[in-house]
């Protein structure tokens, strides 16, 4: 026999990680379920509450699927700097790692060709190619060095 209801049961935390995803990577299923929930009838107060936002967001992805179509509710381009570095060189620099050598960021941005970036971009770049792990660094006649 099947049960009357179910509902979700789970850590807080896992809760939590939903509700960040509908705001991230699902921003666009967030909107397409807006638009989907007022075809039924709910007015963008009741959506909001279900949603966890504010009304007038509603309102405004409801106008702008009822203006596009489903194309209006993908993000539109953000102004600023294009991001530097881009797979074309987190290509290069795994394969100068898969090299044997003692690799640093100073070689490394020796044997790119001196790209025109920082080292410390340079670094956040190389962090998303290897894992880079620090020497345990431990002091002389430490009982737990060996």
């Amino acid at each position: 026999m099947r049960p009357v209801s179910v509902f979700a049961n789970g850590p807080e935390a896992s809760i939590e990680q939903l509700r960040g995803e509908l705001r991230g990577r699902w921003r666009q299923a967030r909107r397409a379920m807006m638009v989907l929930l007022s075809v039924r009838g709910l007015s963008p107060a009741q959506i909001a509450d279900l949603l966890e936002c504010d009304a007038s967001t509603v309102r405004r992805w409801i106008g702008r699927f009822n203006d596009h179509g489903p194309a209006g509710l993908a993000d539109r381009p953000r102004p600023g700097r294009p991001r530097i570095g881009g797979p074309r060189l987190l290509a290069r620099i795994a394969a100068l790692l898969e090299r044997a050598g003692p690799w640093t960021v100073p070689r490394l941005w020796q044997y790119l060709g001196r790209p025109k970036l920082s080292p410390r971009t340079l670094y956040r770049r190389l962090r998303l190619v290897a894992i880079w792990r620090r020497p345990k660094l431990v002091a002389r006649g430490d009982p737990d060095r060996w």
